[in-house]
């Protein structure tokens, strides 16, 4: 066999004599040279068993032994006899027909070599990977030491070439390592030749374009794909870097405006929740202050009552001599009953004429105040010194509402000034009557209303803010009433 490889291989650049005649010759393979010793070459390739082995498993009690060696019937007889009489006769007789029958089908049955058997495995193996898409894992071992942390450069780079991979990077860098399809490279890199919005054909015009516009050299286009070197595609990347760069700052901008009017959106919808939510309790505190000043007004009302009040007979109600008063007191008698309209309507068409709360400059005197709670009234003359007063227009009835500072310590007592029929003004619980609202707070300026209480009226209150609470008893006519 060595001499047939010497006579046909003589002269190859993969194959090398040995000196001499020794049994053994070498290959130069990608990763090395090796060396093969031929002895025993041929008696390893054909790789058959002894006919006396054969013959012998062939008579084994156990029926799986017997089925591998394809041991028959009688072989079967033979090894259940032999199991009953243990006899060395009977036994070399069954032995030498079992190596008969197994030597007949060594000669009749198709003798195949290792090499024939590998070869064949190979073309299987060739022909499953071709239907598939397999990934090959290749594991370097760094030392063999099993420890973290060593690096030996001459194992690892000795694996590298057994394996191929140095042999394959060799390949590949003078080859074509990249090689994308027309549609992939021209969706990939088309704004290094093209608008960002148009829209390319892709073809080899299209691809040639690109690369001369980005001007990259040694590349070659085929029919369906674009041929680069292994460093062209990181030529191509550092030309294209600067886009992302750009499409980060322009997302950054375009998200912070977004966000910006979101927020602003937001913060404008609170406020205006806020607002609304602040109208909506004024306008409760309102209708609660007007509720509470009703409420009080009727308790004052009340206790200003004799206490027969409810017992004796009921007196009918006011019959006022003036026409005027008396077509608005039979109105608030109506459906709606009396609302803060009829109240300042009674002011402007009755009162003003009568000169109530009015000086003789014809400004609203300063303790004069217009449709206000009770509890705008303590605001007002909260803090101020004893002795401090003012007149503000009942919106529950017909009349006034007189609040005074009677100590210190935010103590304020309420009184009603009420009408008669015949139009004089009166405090309610006093018996004592006036012709006008003026003269009464004037006699008051030097007289108790009660005599409880410590201090008369003394001190007038004013407006404390830019809003008049005036300003509804006025029209443009009367509006320089105001002071």
């Amino acid at each position: 066999m060595v001499e047939k490889f010497h006579q046909n291989l003589n002269g190859n650049k993969g194959y090398e004599k040995p000196k001499g005649n020794d049994l053994h010759f070498k290959i130069n393979h990608y990763a090395g040279q090796v060396k093969y010793e031929a002895e025993g070459f041929i008696d390893k390739n054909r790789d058959t068993l002894p006919v006396d082995l054969i013959g012998a498993m062939r008579l084994s009690e156990n029926e799986l032994v017997r089925a591998i060696f394809d041991g028959d019937d009688d072989d079967m007889k033979a090894a259940k006899k032999g199991r009953q009489k243990r006899d060395a006769a009977n036994a070399r007789k069954n032995l030498r027909k079992s190596m008969k029958k197994a030597a007949k089908a060594q000669a009749r049955a198709k003798k195949t070599t290792v090499g024939a058997d590998f070869k064949k495995s190979l073309i299987e193996l060739m022909a499953e990977m071709s239907n598939a898409s397999p990934h090959f894992i290749r594991c370097i071992k760094p030392n063999h030491l099993k420890q973290p942390s060593i690096f030996q450069d001459d194992l690892v780079k000795k694996q590298l070439r057994y394996c191929g991979m140095l042999e394959t990077t060799r390949i590949r860098k003078e080859g074509y390592a990249y090689r994308p399809t027309f549609k992939d490279f021209i969706e990939r890199y088309k704004v290094l030749g093209y608008p960002f919005s148009s829209k390319p054909p892709h073809n080899s015009s299209a691809c040639a374009h690109i690369l001369e516009k980005a001007k990259i050299e040694g590349w070659q286009v085929g029919k369906t794909k674009v041929f680069l070197r292994y460093y062209h595609a990181d030529e191509l990347n550092e030309k294209f870097l600067p886009f992302p760069l750009s499409a980060r700052v322009l997302q950054k901008v375009v998200r912070g405006f977004a966000s910006r009017a979101v927020t602003k959106r937001l913060r404008e919808t609170a406020e205006n929740e806020r607002n609304a939510v602040e109208k909506l309790m004024r306008k409760a505190e309102k209708g609660l202050d007007d509720i509470n000043s009703v409420m009080l007004a009727l308790i004052d009302e009340d206790n200003a009552r004799p206490s027969d009040f409810f017992t004796k007979k009921k007196v009918e109600p006011k019959d006022y001599k003036d026409p005027k008063m008396k077509k608005i007191a039979k109105k608030a008698q109506g459906k709606k009953g009396f609302t803060r309209a009829a109240s300042v309507k009674w002011f402007k068409e009755v009162e003003m004429k009568k000169g109530s709360g009015v000086s003789s400059a014809g400004k609203f005197e300063e303790w004069f105040h217009g449709v206000i709670t009770r509890r705008k009234a303590e605001e007002l003359l909260g803090g101020k010194e004893p002795g401090t007063f003012l007149v503000r227009v009942s919106e529950s009835r017909f009349g006034y509402s007189l609040s005074h500072v009677v100590a210190a310590g935010r103590r304020i007592k309420h009184y009603m000034i009420d009408q008669t029929p015949e139009g004089q003004y009166q405090v309610v619980g006093n018996r004592k009557l006036f012709p006008s609202l003026n003269e009464l707070v004037q006699f008051h300026h030097t007289h108790k209303i009660v005599s409880e209480d410590p201090v008369c009226l003394v001190h007038p209150c004013g407006q404390h803010d830019e809003h008049d609470d005036r300003m509804e008893l006025v029209d443009k006519k009367t509006r320089n009433m105001l002071s």
